[in-house]
């Protein structure tokens, strides 16, 4: 640049123009030359990215992503050509020169700081779209990365400003630290939160989470530095401090879902007063009846019941055989005898695994009463006295 100005200004000076009047006239032509040259590149930057490397790489869902990316990238590389050409055409007054090169400074580390940002939401968008984001929470990186890049972006342009080493000014950082920490606590604990969230593999985009204390119960949707995003079966949307995923319990249900089964654990309560012994005709009626075998020989009508659900639980198709499946009698208590049914169903699929229990329970409560047994109710007391 220094020898374009020194051609035109003794081109000037064979026109006639005095040393300063043409020291002037070429520094200026020289100024507006280098901005329309940084314009020209900045357009020429990104046209060449659209019709390229966007098409080239099919990236549409995130176009505008990538638009913001290559626009501030030909913002920084504007800014880059200024600052390393406007100060040699002012450099006959070394205060303007100074003043222009430190605002070009700050502009251009501002204008790489965004550029960088810019660079990571494409990589997370596109990390969230090919890689699987469920599994590798690329948004709570991401977030990570932006606050990393425009602390040390806002370290480099404080020691600019101040004219002082980026050392300083980290050196007088830790006069404020605990301010800093106050004021980024949510932050840093989200920080801590979220990577060893994704460390452990604790929750993923996709799961069904269930936490009391936020009345959180349903799929979480997003997770973020500080926050994730849980969509309640009622369509609402519960906010859940990351921090508290490693401080509170919760549960999560996705093991579930990638299990061999989904557990049925209920029981059917019998009144007492209508349990008692199996005599001859009672057992030749329920073999009569399908629901014993000639050779079982239960004692009272209470085993034959459960020895038929027994039965019912090992012909029933929806009922997996690879996991446990049993019936089991429990303490009785002031409201009957609870009978168990212990078993895991083949589907996981929540309104699959609902109509097998419903029909299942449905079958035992009508079945009941033909073994001379009553489902213990408020009034079932008085009934069988």
């Amino acid at each position: 640049m220094s020898f374009v100005i020194s051609f035109l200004e003794k081109a000037f000076v064979q026109f006639g123009f005095s040393s300063t009047v043409a020291h002037f006239t070429a520094a200026t032509i020289s100024g507006v030359l280098i901005i329309l040259s940084a314009l020209l590149l900045s357009v020429v930057i990104l046209k060449v990215a659209s019709l390229i490397i966007l098409k080239r790489f099919s990236v549409d869902r995130h176009k505008n992503n990538y638009n913001s990316l290559f626009k501030y990238l030909a913002y920084f590389l504007c800014s880059l050509m200024l600052s390393q050409s406007l100060p040699v055409v002012v450099a006959l007054s070394e205060t303007l020169s100074s003043i222009i090169r430190l605002v070009l400074d700050v502009v251009t580390m501002s204008l790489a700081a965004a550029t960088l940002v810019r660079l990571v939401a494409c990589i997370q968008a596109t990390a969230n779209e090919r890689m699987n984001d469920k599994i590798f929470t690329s948004k709570t990186f991401a977030q990570v990365a932006t606050i990393l890049i425009w602390a040390v972006a806002s370290i480099i342009i404080a020691s600019k400003l101040m004219g002082k080493s980026p050392t300083v000014v980290l050196s007088g950082l830790g006069a404020i630290t605990a301010v800093l920490m106050l004021i980024f606590r949510d932050s840093l604990l989200g920080l801590v939160a979220g990577v060893e969230v994704a460390q452990n593999d604790m929750v993923r985009v996709g799961d069904w989470i269930t936490m009391p204390r936020f009345n959180a119960d349903g799929t979480v949707i997003d997770i973020a530095l500080t926050t994730v995003k849980v969509q309640n079966f009622d369509n609402t949307v519960t906010m859940i401090p990351s921090s508290a995923l490693i401080s509170d319990a919760f549960v999560n249900w996705r093991y579930m879902s990638l299990s061999k089964g989904r557990r049925i654990k209920r029981s059917v309560w019998i009144s007492v007063l209508s349990i008692r012994e199996l005599t001859d005709e009672d057992l030749t009626s329920l073999v009569s009846q399908g629901l014993l075998k000639e050779t079982d020989k239960p004692v009272s009508n209470l085993a034959a019941l459960e020895l038929w659900i027994k039965r019912l639980l090992e012909s029933n198709d929806d009922i997996t055989k690879e996991l446990t499946c049993m019936v089991r009698q429990l303490s009785s208590s002031d409201t009957g005898v609870p009978v168990e049914v212990y078993c895991f169903t083949k589907t996981t699929n929540w309104v699959e695994y609902e109509t097998v229990q419903m029909r299942l329970f449905d079958l035992i409560y009508v079945t009941v009463p033909k073994f001379g047994l009553v489902i213990y109710q408020r009034t079932s007391d008085v009934r069988n006295r």
